[in-house]
């Protein structure tokens, strides 16, 4: 199935980008969604099977692959309406839609990716497609944060590179010569813990560049500062959710040996840095999508900690993962229609939105109590669980410390949003010829719709596929 179904996205995204017919951008992209949705509902009927040897449709992979096929109909619908302010031509829309179904396969790829090495090579297909996009709008910023993608992601991927040559390694001295994750769980105790401690060290620093986390977070934040808001809502979520499948897959080998112990502690170190380093940034921040993007830092770093915790806080890392996707991408969509009035995404610059465009204002305001974790926000419960994991497992101070960063950026996000949200409009701003679109804003609603409901009452297929998705580490 998923063979053919790369093949179909590869063929209409090559039509998309070689014939550049306006209909034909109509047409093939709702297909190629369809495609995608299609194969989301297969993986779910066909849960634990494998699809070839490559390629496993588990519980992970079926859950971030529904993310992602909800996302993907959000992102293109934005992505129309942002393409058709900017009056594109036909070739320039052509080229965007082509890009972004060809990233999207790629993200499959990975989500679905049994073997580590087809991991690694989808992986770094979504270095180069993103790349595109990033640089889509050819402006000098998009220019020099593409090039600051690709170099810093290179050396990430590279570093991702030699743990897993490691990993083969030592999976080699014990009889092991393939890359299956099953394969490798399996003889995961056998394995020298001293090799697999460098492995796991190398692939979380080569993959933080893709999951937004401590240390190569920075690729992350000028990406998002000069994308389009679409892409930089796919950057913040589907992609950041690639990354942590990546470093999940390792995780899960490593959590059968020795060495767990010691690689929690790790991840619970990198889980604070990642949200000391959001604290820091976002005192300094100016601009609303690089304020997202550290607010991204800050919950990858939650999510770090989750599986650092153990226990409930396995659950609990994934839940955040994905209602943080869900929440996220509506702020990178509603901010599109925020620049509209202003023409800036400058915090100095964006004032009384509120007053300008009730409905978008309600949006941003309900996506700030969700990002915020307040309740009713399935973040909230997420949270929640992640804290009550890190005190149950004897972590107080982690969880002291991490709840006083946490104050500290939830007042200075609330001070910006307030700003934006209730503020003066700014002297002498023309929105008179602005026009809002009424059906924007639903995306957004859906979404956090999503939030609440899954957080208060899951239903028991979504919380079975979680567990599932764990019950390796348990």
């Amino acid at each position: 199935m998923l063979m053919i179904f790369f093949a179909f996205s590869i063929i209409i995204s090559l039509l998309t980008f070689l014939l550049k017919h306006k209909t034909l951008t109509n047409i093939l992209p709702k297909l190629f969604l369809s495609a995608h949705i299609a194969v989301s509902f297969w993986a779910l009927f066909k849960i634990n099977q494998f699809d070839s040897i490559y390629y496993k449709f588990d519980a992970l992979s079926v859950l971030l692959s529904f993310v992602l096929s909800i996302l993907s109909v959000t992102t293109f619908y934005h992505s129309y309406l942002y393409l058709k302010r900017h009056k594109v031509s036909v070739e320039q829309e052509s080229n965007y839609y082509a890009a972004l179904m060809m990233l999207i396969t790629a993200m499959t790829s990975a989500y679905f990716a049994e073997n580590i090495a087809v991991l690694w090579i989808s992986v770094e297909a979504t270095t180069l497609l993103v790349s595109i996009l990033i640089f889509y709008e050819h402006t000098e910023e998009a220019l020099e944060a593409t090039w600051k993608y690709l170099f810093i992601c290179s050396v990430g991927i590279a570093f991702a590179f030699i743990g897993i040559l490691f990993l083969s390694m030592t999976a080699g001295n014990n009889g092991i010569t393939s890359l299956s994750s099953s394969k490798l769980i399996a003889v995961a105790p056998l394995m020298n813990p001293l090799w697999l401690k460098i492995t796991f060290l190398l692939v979380l620093t080569g993959f933080s560049a893709k999951m937004g986390l401590f240390p190569l977070h920075t690729v992350a934040v000028d990406a998002h500062t000069v994308a389009p808001p679409p892409i930089s809502a796919f950057i913040s979520t589907t992609l950041m959710n690639v990354g942590f499948l990546a470093i999940f897959r390792i995780f899960t080998i490593v959590a059968q040996t020795e060495i767990i112990h010691w690689v929690q502690n790790v991840l619970l170190i990198v889980g604070v840095l990642s949200i000391f380093m959001a604290t820091i940034q976002l005192q300094r921040v100016n601009h609303f999508k690089r304020m997202f993007a550290f607010s991204s830092l800050e919950h990858m770093g939650i999510v770090a900690l989750g599986l650092g915790a153990g226990g409930l806080g396995y659950y609990a890392a994934i839940l955040h993962l994905i209602f943080h996707a869900f929440t996220k991408a509506s702020l990178f969509y509603q901010i599109g229609q925020v620049y509209q009035f202003f023409k800036s995404y400058w915090i100095k610059d964006v004032s009384g939105y509120f007053k300008l465009n009730p409905i978008g204002g309600l949006s941003v305001l309900l996506c700030f109590v969700s990002i915020l974790a307040v309740p009713p926000s399935g973040l909230f419960v997420s949270e929640f669980l992640i804290f009550k994991a890190l005190f149950v497992n004897e972590h107080p101070i982690v969880a002291v410390v991490v709840l006083a960063l946490l104050t500290v950026i939830i007042y200075t996000i609330l001070k910006n949003i307030l700003h934006l949200l209730f503020d003066d409009v700014p002297a002498g701003l023309m929105v008179d010829a602005v026009k809002v679109n009424p059906y924007e804003t639903i995306s957004q609603f859906v979404l956090l719709s999503l939030v609440i409901y899954l957080g208060i009452n899951p239903p028991l297929f979504f919380t079975d596929l979680i567990n599932q998705a764990i019950s390796v580490l348990n």
